[in-house]
């Protein structure tokens, strides 16, 4: 179930300044070991162009931007495919690995599915970072798997 911690709205400017309608679902791993709601609290508090739509961990999925407004987080500039037309998924605890990120994973799956229900997407709709950079981004979901992390969510459908 997802949880909603939205920005507040005088960090539009910063965070997602663009109207969106989304087209799908980019994936990233953390790269560090934090908890959803410090990933959440962090990024809430700095002014930095960097932003998410959720984070996930084992124990909750928040959301902290909008889905109708865009994020900055696929390395593909203002007008890029992917900040201006993807919901952006941080998966927590990619640092270590182990089973809270593994458990983080799980909980990933479930939320990609229901948003791919929701807006009647499928799978196709489903990205990683490196598909709009060349960051190799969700890192440790692609070591171990993407095609096991896209059977995952398919599973959830």
């Amino acid at each position: 179930m997802l949880k909603q911690q939205l920005i507040s709205e005088s960090k539009y400017g910063v965070k997602c300044p663009y109207s969106m309608t989304p087209k799908g679902i980019c994936i990233h791993n953390t790269a560090n070991d934090a908890s959803a709601a410090n990933e959440v609290a962090y990024m809430s508090r700095n002014n930095n162009e960097v932003s998410y739509h959720i984070a996930i961990d084992d124990v909750e999925a928040i959301q902290a931007i909008p889905f109708n407004r865009n994020a900055w987080h696929a390395g593909d500039g203002a007008n890029g495919e992917g900040n201006r037309n993807y919901i952006a998924v941080e998966i927590c605890y990619s640092l270590s690995g182990g089973d809270r990120f593994k458990k983080a994973e799980q909980r990933a799956a479930k939320e990609v599915a229901a948003l791919l229900k929701q807006y009647n997407w499928t799978i196709n709709n489903v990205k990683k970072h490196q598909d709009f950079s060349k960051k190799y981004c969700p890192h440790r979901t692609l070591d171990l798997g993407w095609q096991r992390f896209l059977n995952m969510i398919q599973a959830e459908l």
